[in-house]
């Protein structure tokens, strides 16, 4: 189901909702907890941050520190603050252990396929290790713990992404960057099974986005037959590689849901999200010109130059984010994660639907 007309009415209530929140920002403690009506009452991230890697040597970029993503617009609905990870740190409300150009996968996989990484690179279970650090701290045993846990929810990914960017943009041939993701996906479902035996009940775990409409990738794998680009003009072959990793995803969660049924695992499609998107651009206000252009970026079809990008000195930024799909290559702009949230939240690109109250209202 994509954003449709008689969708308004939802997008308007989560808009006036989220406008309520936003203010709340970081928030403190004090606010959070006289907050009544809301279905969680805590958040925990871990992932990539959905970051975009430097091409030259595969650090992340450290502009835009400030953009708003996925994970923000869930905790502003849900009236949760959501703060970066400290050891020593008790927050009992959530932490965001995410980390920019993260992988799911550890370093060794990497050695062993001569992929080069970025120094501070923090994979997935490095990030679940940080968790269980933070439990430790804040619960005063395992079962304090699960009981704690029972009114939090966890945002596991977006992570994959970039296991797939160093390798692609390194120069590995597709058919071994296929041979990649069976490890990515098993990876991903241990780390699920770790937050599950720590008390973990509410899990939303993403997908990736169609890797083959973003601009990066279509700058830096261009073809000149016209066969290799779908009705979006997308890179197909990148967005098969795309729907690969989802089934491969998608069915390592229906395994757990049979292995733990009293956990809700829900799956959040970005794939479907995206391109709904696309296909709604003028509804929602998304010039189309800019549907494969980066906002925040430099020269090209596609506004994307990885000698040049978003955050070097000189390289501009759009007018208005608000009318861009994209922002600098690979991550959306604040507008596309909001409107994706929306729709999350509403019950659409997610399977099976949220556990929360059909009404709701979170109220200081």
């Amino acid at each position: 189901m994509g954003f449709r007309r008689n969708n308004a009415s939802s997008f308007m209530m989560f808009s006036l909702v989220f406008l309520s929140l936003v203010s709340l920002g970081s928030g403190n403690v004090d606010q959070v907890a006289q907050v009544k009506g809301c279905p969680f009452r805590s958040i925990y991230s871990f992932g990539d941050s959905s970051s975009l890697l430097d091409f030259k040597d595969g650090r992340s970029s450290s502009s835009d520190q400030g953009l708003q993503q996925v994970v923000d617009y869930l905790a502003y609905a849900f009236h949760l603050p959501l703060d970066p990870y400290e050891e020593g740190t008790k927050l009992d409300y959530g932490v965001n252990f995410a980390v920019r150009g993260a992988t799911a996968l550890d370093s060794t996989f990497f050695t062993k396929n001569n992929i080069t990484l970025s120094p501070a690179n923090n994979s997935l279970h490095t990030q679940i290790d940080w968790f269980q650090t933070h439990l430790d701290a804040l619960c005063s045993s395992p079962p304090d713990c699960r009981q704690k846990l029972k009114k939090s929810i966890f945002l596991v990914g977006q992570i994959g992404a970039n296991d797939y960017n160093y390798a692609f943009f390194q120069g590995k041939t597709m058919n071994e960057v296929v041979g990649y993701v069976p490890e990515v996906v098993q990876t991903i479902k241990d780390a699920l099974k770790r937050l599950i035996h720590m008390g973990a009940v509410n899990l939303i775990v993403p997908g990736s986005l169609p890797m083959g409409c973003l601009p990066s990738y279509l700058t830096m794998f261009p073809s000149d037959d016209r066969r290799n680009y779908d009705k979006n003009k997308c890179r197909e072959g990148y967005n098969n590689f795309a729907r690969l990793h989802n089934n491969h995803l998608e069915q390592a969660l229906t395994e757990l849901r049979f292995e733990h049924p009293r956990v809700h695992i829900v799956y959040a499609s970005y794939y479907d999200a995206f391109i709904a998107l696309l296909r709604n651009r003028a509804v929602l206000g998304f010039q189309k010109s800019s549907l494969r252009k980066a906002c925040c970026g430099n020269g090209g079809s596609y506004n994307f130059d990885s000698s040049r990008m978003c955050g070097a000195e000189g390289v501009p930024v759009c007018s208005d984010p608000t009318k861009h799909v994209h922002w600098d290559g690979i991550r959306l702009t604040e507008e596309a994660y909001k409107l994706m949230v929306e729709g999350f939240i509403s019950g659409n690109f997610v399977r099976p639907k949220l556990r929360i109250p059909e009404r709701w209202h979170c109220v200081m």
